[in-house]
């Protein structure tokens, strides 16, 4: 299945995503202080565990195509492309979880803010990343996007 274990890492992010958003919802009550529910954890929450698999996936992308490499030099459209499919699958993997949480009775409700969130911090990874190509690579000072 996996043909290089460096891709592992965001599998693992993905189904550890996956289990909190469908894990059924406990009955006990929040114990939140009320200005911090006026935050929308949720929709933080929501937002950085999306970010961090966007990163992860970065990350083992890189370290996958060149592993030994210092001075890695390779296509800002081969980068791109790639981050650009990852970035869309999990969109839809995070338009998925709410499909089944509205469907599903387990205590979850769906919410489309959630969705926006997710996307969110896909997209603001992506755009990073765009904006700051080398920034966040194996090595940044001695990688080169061309």
């Amino acid at each position: 299945m996996f043909k290089n274990n460096k891709t592992i890492p965001t599998v693992l992010w993905g189904f550890f995503i996956l289990y909190l958003t469908l894990r059924p919802k406990s009955g006990s009550p929040s114990v939140l202080p009320d200005w911090i529910v006026r935050l929308h954890p949720d929709k933080i929450a929501h937002f950085v565990f999306w970010a961090i698999w966007m990163v992860i996936f970065q990350i083992t992308y890189l370290r996958k195509k060149y592993p030994f490499s210092k001075s890695v030099q390779f296509s800002q459209k081969d980068l791109h492309l790639s981050q650009l499919k990852f970035a869309i699958c999990a969109i839809f993997i995070g338009a998925a979880i709410e499909l089944l949480q509205l469907y599903l009775n387990w205590g979850r409700s769906a919410e489309w803010l959630d969705l926006l969130a997710d996307s969110l911090g896909v997209v603001v990874v992506w755009l990073a990343r765009l904006a700051y190509p080398g920034g966040g690579s194996i090595n940044s000072k001695e990688t080169q996007l061309r």
